[in-house]
């Protein structure tokens, strides 16, 4: 599965940097949102097959709503401990961090800040979600289920939500999409603060 996610993802970049027309690339917006929809539904249908989703949340419990959390706080220490040893202060770094793999929405939020810091949040959630994608699967087999979740952030919630349900067998999915769903709602409202913070 990683073989196949990791040749795609190249195929891809090679694609784009050679190859594909203008035309195409201002199409793939729209047509990420319809293949993802399509990859969404599939994924709800394989749950809905299996009948495990209203069993996992109750197993789960309160551990549904503590994970994200964890998750949350996880990123903003990273993203503190990283700004001790980059060239970046500590709410800039924690601007960075609170796109929690959100790279579309993030550098918008930032842009009328710096557009330095706005660029490095892009770069920064592209790549956390490229990660996720390529070792959720690793995490999932050596390390835990419920650990592969964090690497991607809020795109545990869409992109890599398919991902998780393969690696997983459908038994972490509810912490993924609860996990996305979170922490895609900390993005708006606490890059606003640190701005003003900041200022």
């Amino acid at each position: 599965m990683t073989k196949v996610i990791l040749a795609a993802v190249t195929v891809g970049i090679i694609s784009g940097y050679t190859w594909v027309p203008d035309a195409f690339i201002d199409a793939t917006d729209l047509l990420l949102k319809i293949f993802l929809c399509i990859l969404l539904v599939f994924v709800g249908i394989d749950l809905g097959k299996e009948g495990t989703v209203g069993s996992s949340v109750k197993q789960a419990g309160p551990r549904l709503l503590l994970f994200p959390v964890a998750v949350f706080v996880g990123t903003l220490l990273g993203c503190a401990v990283g700004s001790l040893f980059l060239p970046i202060d500590l709410l800039d770094s924690l601007m960075v961090g609170s796109g929690f793999g959100w790279y579309t929405l993030s550098p918008v939020l930032l842009a009328d800040y710096s557009t330095e810091v706005a660029a490095v949040a892009f770069m920064h959630n592209v790549f956390r979600e490229l990660v996720g994608i390529v070792l959720i699967p690793i995490v999932a087999k050596y390390i835990g289920y419920i650990e592969c979740v964090s690497l991607p952030g809020a795109a545990a919630m869409d992109v890599c939500l398919p991902i998780v349900d393969k690696a997983t067998r459908g038994k972490a999915v509810a912490f993924s999409f609860v996990t996305g769903v979170v922490l895609s709602i900390a993005v708006p409202a606490v890059i606003p603060i640190l701005i003003n913070l900041a200022s």
